[in-house]
């Protein structure tokens, strides 16, 4: 939606002029458009720029006797006719919101953009401000279905807007501008516009055969306070918290004239958007099978549920959760699991979507990946030592993340000791496991001594098992240190309620470091297989 970008910075220097309409609520409107005239008495309807008059809202009918609308222009671009037209069908604002409508791209429609809009704020310009009387949308989130090259190049894409630009750039390259598949789009199609999130703001554009039918295309923009890959460089532009709905039809083009686009059943609701920031994310493989799912919902939800299972097989867990985060644990190795969260708020039970994850042939104990900062690896794995902080992230080249564990054992206690407590006890012998397994490396400067794991289950029973040579700590190499779980299990520990899971260096004696020596090993990649690695 790019809407004459030289007006930009005028709107720019005159916005603080402008009050915004409306005010934050949280109602919602549906209108059908089966009577003569518009149900809600609170839609307006205007174009940009507004100079040859000729924009036009109907209500029209089809053959079949249903009723719905149309949104036209007959003056092409060239001679000033607009290149919008928007209908809103109330001026109050919404902060989590979807936006829907049946949009027909066939028919006595002509090929240009149907869209949807959501969190717009806007003032009615009577020419002073831009030059042009019409509507500004000073801020907009935008979905399009566009068809301008015919039913058979029928495309969707999301922008976000502000004063009448598209600040965005790689749309396509980003997949935030994609061809819906197929060829045969001479139909009508329902088209939903979810926006959830303040930071970040969550914004997906859907389109299905029909409301409640097949999905036809799908694509998520996620937009930050910071530095955005669809943004120019150093742009921070914020996220919009909130604003108006509405729709649009739109034609930048001078040829054909002017624009012809129809809608039917629009709404917009602040109950209706689904939960949005899956993890794992939708189509994720490798996945953990001892994975934690999470989801960010909309801010109507009161409550939740979670539904799960092999493909095609999802089964409702019971009960319902309290938290918007789950660890499943019965989970097959190699296998593809389907899940959906629907969330319950006032109005009901919201419908989600459905994602997909495909697991590993392992569980893992910890691959440092999910954190972000020192002190979120220092929380998850806390050690002995007061006072210093021996535990930091380490991030590679590549952006892979490990545990980097320093260690001062010339003093006492004379060991260290980084534990990690699990938020449920854990089954290590389900699925076939036989082989604990990490990676780890050093340095050739380290001074030689005992490095250990430790396990204890839930009654406090604990064992250590010893890495065979402590040369290898000296090495600038990666090794992989498998341990059978026989070895475990030849002691009092219960694998079936594994609790916590601690690394060690030291033996009680001074390790004989010199001075304010601080050796250095680096940790990642902590698993079990099903069988020896």
């Amino acid at each position: 939606i790019i809407m004459l970008r030289e007006l930009r910075s005028a709107v720019v220097v005159c916005i603080s002029l402008v009050a915004v309409i409306g005010g934050t609520s949280q109602a919602n409107w549906l209108e059908t458009f089966d009577g003569d005239e518009l149900d809600l008495p609170t839609w307006e309807f205007h174009p940009y720029p507004d100079l040859t008059k000729t924009f036009t809202h109907t209500i029209l009918t089809d053959p079949n006797g249903n009723k719905y609308l149309s949104l036209d222009d007959t003056s092409s671009a060239g001679i000033g006719g607009s290149q919008f037209g928007a209908g809103l069908g109330s001026n109050e604002e919404f902060t989590d919101v979807r936006v829907g409508a049946i949009v027909n791209v066939t028919g006595d429609a002509s090929l240009h953009h149907h869209g949807l809009i959501a969190r717009m704020t806007y003032f009615v310009d009577d020419g002073s401000i831009t030059g042009y009387a019409g509507v500004v949308a000073t801020q907009v989130y935008v979905m399009h279905i566009n068809w301008e090259g015919g039913p058979e190049n029928l495309r969707m894409d999301i922008e976000k807007v502000v004063n009448l630009s598209n600040i965005m750039r790689n749309e396509e390259e980003l997949g935030l501008d994609i061809s819906v598949p197929g060829l045969d789009h001479a139909r009508s199609y329902y088209a939903e516009l979810d926006v959830v999130g303040s930071g970040p703001v969550y914004v997906t554009g859907s389109l299905y055969e029909y409301q409640g039918g097949p999905l036809v295309a799908s694509m998520t923009m996620v937009d930050t306070n910071d530095n955005d890959p669809w943004e120019d460089e150093d742009v921070h532009d914020e996220g919009f918290l909130s604003g108006v709905s509405a729709i649009f039809a739109q034609n930048q083009r001078s040829e054909p004239a002017g624009y012809h686009c129809t809608f039917d059943d629009v709404f917009s609701v602040s109950d209706g958007p689904a939960a949005v920031n899956p993890y794992p994310v939708n189509g994720a493989t490798d996945v953990p099978a001892n994975v934690t799912l999470s989801w960010l919902e909309a801010e109507f939800a009161t409550g939740r549920e979670l539904w799960i299972g092999k493909a095609g097989a999802m089964e409702k867990v019971d009960p319902n959760l309290t938290a918007t985060t789950y660890t499943p644990g019965t989970l097959e190795f190699d296998q593809t699991y389907e899940w959906r969260v629907d969330q319950v708020g006032p109005s009901g039970v919201v419908t989600g979507r459905t994602w997909t994850f495909t697991t590993t042939g392992y569980m893992t104990i910890d691959d440092f990946e999910s954190y972000d900062t020192d002190a979120d690896i220092q929380a998850a794995w806390p050690h002995n030592i007061e006072g210093i902080d021996y535990i930091l992230l380490g991030i590679d080249s590549t952006g892979n993340k490990s545990m980097r564990f320093y260690y001062q054992n010339q003093y006492e206690p004379f060991f260290t000791e980084a534990t990690r407590t699990f938020d449920g006890a854990q089954d290590w012998t389900r699925l076939g496991i036989e082989t604990l397994s990490l990676s780890f490396v050093g340095e050739t400067d380290n001074v030689e001594q005992r490095m250990y794991l430790k396990v204890e289950d839930a009654a406090g029973n604990s064992t250590i098992i010893e890495y065979p040579d402590p040369r290898d700590l000296q090495s600038w190499v990666w090794h992989d240190w498998t341990v059978p779980l026989s070895e475990i299990a030849s002691s009092t520990v219960d694998l079936t309620q594994v609790s916590k899971f601690a690394i060690g260096f030291g033996d009680g004696t001074s390790s004989g470091q010199v001075g304010e020596d601080m050796d250095l090993i680096v940790i990642d990649n902590i698993k079990l297989y099903p069988a020896a690695n």
